[in-house]
């Protein structure tokens, strides 16, 4: 009896679990295949396709980095809370293993701080009427977007989905028109949550909403590629259980204060500086070439004939001669 309860039990497992979609990445970075991921390794994954180094190593199989001297040079995160999974052509998808793959992109924002990189991380279903970014302002253009089956007017949580799309779409456009300096990492979080309340799991409403979302993920796509010239990686995260996750993370974030103290209670290891792995391997290969010059040296000055001709009997014969 126990065999058709476990498997009862992985199915149900299994239909409960999030999803990463690959939108586009560049040449150098290939995801392949649809092996499972770990939630917590989301930020190891983004911050790899970066060139970052990766603090846990994973045996996860999907991305292999072709050239580490041409990889991305910015990361576009878009997080929809409060879906499992949302269908998007010619996408990879991979399957993630626990539900805290939300909160984890947050880390993501850090490993961007520590290479010097500028990043910014929005829920859009906070903003009112418009945020900042350091790209600028971004200004919702409400007239954009006219569902077919969704209500505005008459309910507020579809005239919010479409607030939050509208967002979405003015980001596009802002990518499309900067030409500052572009931040490294985005992360923009959608809220699904209050239109689920709304409608059934099927009704046209729905569907129309996922529908939108794609669209506006198409134009979030292009408009990326275009501001990084290729060099972009552009990803799509749901996060079923988002908003409950995120509250209970954040609440337990205090503990990271410790690293400040001299004793070290959590024995973490020591932080260094981005250029140490430069000029550890400068030092190490100078001294590796420096050693073998210097043994080469000492090989050909000890075998050499020490003949009338050569530099060893002109330095030490007791009468120098001349040339004429």
């Amino acid at each position: 009896m126990l065999r058709p309860i476990y498997v009862l039990f992985a199915l149900f497992a299994a239909a409960n679990c999030d999803q990463l979609s690959v939108l586009y990445s560049p040449k150098a970075v290939e995801f392949s295949g649809n092996s499972r991921l770990d939630a917590e390794s989301l930020p190891e994954v983004f911050g790899a396709a970066l060139g970052y180094s990766v603090s846990q190593p994973t045996e996860w199989d999907g991305m292999v980095i072709k050239d580490p001297f041409s990889t991305a040079n910015g990361a576009v995160v878009v997080v929809a809370e409060g879906l499992e999974s949302v269908a998007v052509e010619g996408a990879k998808n991979y399957q993630l293993d626990g539900n805290t793959g939300s909160v984890a992109l947050s880390e993501l924002i850090q490993k961007s701080a520590d290479h010097q990189g500028v990043s910014f991380e929005v829920d859009l279903k906070e903003s009112s009427d418009s945020f900042n970014t350091p790209l600028g302002t971004v200004q919702p253009d409400d007239e954009e977007v006219k569902p077919q089956h969704l209500k505005p007017k008459s309910n507020k949580a579809d005239s919010d989905f479409l607030r939050q799309l509208a967002f979405l779409n003015g980001l596009s456009d802002l990518l499309v028109t900067s030409t500052d300096r572009i931040p490294t990492v985005h992360i923009v979080r959608v809220s699904f949550e209050a239109l689920l309340a709304a409608h059934e799991p099927n009704s046209p409403a729905l569907e129309e909403a996922k529908k939108l979302f794609v669209n506006a993920l198409a134009g979030l796509e292009t408009a990326s590629e275009k501001a990084f010239d290729g060099a972009v990686i552009v990803g799509l995260v749901t996060a079923s259980e988002g908003q409950l996750v995120v509250r209970s993370k954040r609440q337990a974030g205090a503990p990271k204060q410790a690293e400040t103290d001299d004793d070290n209670p959590m024995n973490l290891a020591t932080k260094y500086n981005s250029n140490y792995p430069v000029i550890f391997n400068i030092i190490l290969w100078f001294s590796v070439v420096l050693v073998f010059s210097l043994l080469a040296i000492s090989i050909v000055i000890g075998t050499m004939d020490p003949g009338r001709d050569s530099i060893i009997y002109r330095m030490t014969s007791t009468r120098m001669k001349k040339e004429n």
